[in-house]
């Protein structure tokens, strides 16, 4: 069984529900893993200066940003296992982590229209998505990630219509 560890911020844990953070994650996990899994993976909701801190060390990109998704390896390709055992790692069964800005996450709630919960599902799954190497180099990669996003904010009940038309409108399709 895959763990899931949910660390919050003091400052956003009224507006946060780890019951449905935890939700999401799994539902990410069954829509976007194509092979089987029993990764760990962690998450942590903070602020827009640990996104910014984050950003510009391991990625040189000035700013904060909403979500980044570091996996622990690479052997993960569109929710297919390429490589079950890279330098020796294959017992540690740790997918990866991800931090999400809850401010950002406010703000594009108010600008993409979608609300608070719909928005942090939606970064929520992209982040989970990312782990299990999707990715959107490319317009055909993109619409796949916005297809996998829809389909799992749909599994959760949540206004997955409303999720495709922000995601669309976002990226350009």
């Amino acid at each position: 069984m895959n763990k899931i560890l949910i660390s919050i911020d003091q400052d956003f844990k009224k507006s946060t529900n780890k019951k449905n953070l935890r939700n999401c994650i799994m539902s990410s996990i069954d829509h976007g893993a194509l092979d089987n899994y029993d990764e760990s993976v962690s998450l942590s909701i903070t602020s827009n200066e640990k996104l910014e801190e984050l950003n510009n060390t391991f990625l040189g990109k000035k700013g904060p940003t909403d979500v980044l998704a570091f996996p622990f390896n690479n052997n993960w390709s569109e929710g297919k296992i390429i490589n079950k055992d890279i330098n020796g790692y294959e017992d540690l069964k740790y997918l990866g982590d991800i931090f999400i800005s809850f401010p950002k996450i406010k703000e594009q709630a108010r600008t993409h229209k979608t609300g608070i919960e719909l928005e942090l599902n939606i970064i929520l799954a992209h982040g989970v998505l990312h782990l299990l190497g999707y990715d959107h180099k490319n317009k055909m990669m993109k619409k796949k990630m916005i297809i996998k996003t829809v389909e799992i904010i749909k599994h959760l009940k949540l206004d997955h219509l409303k999720a495709k038309l922000s995601l669309e409108s976002r990226n350009g399709q």
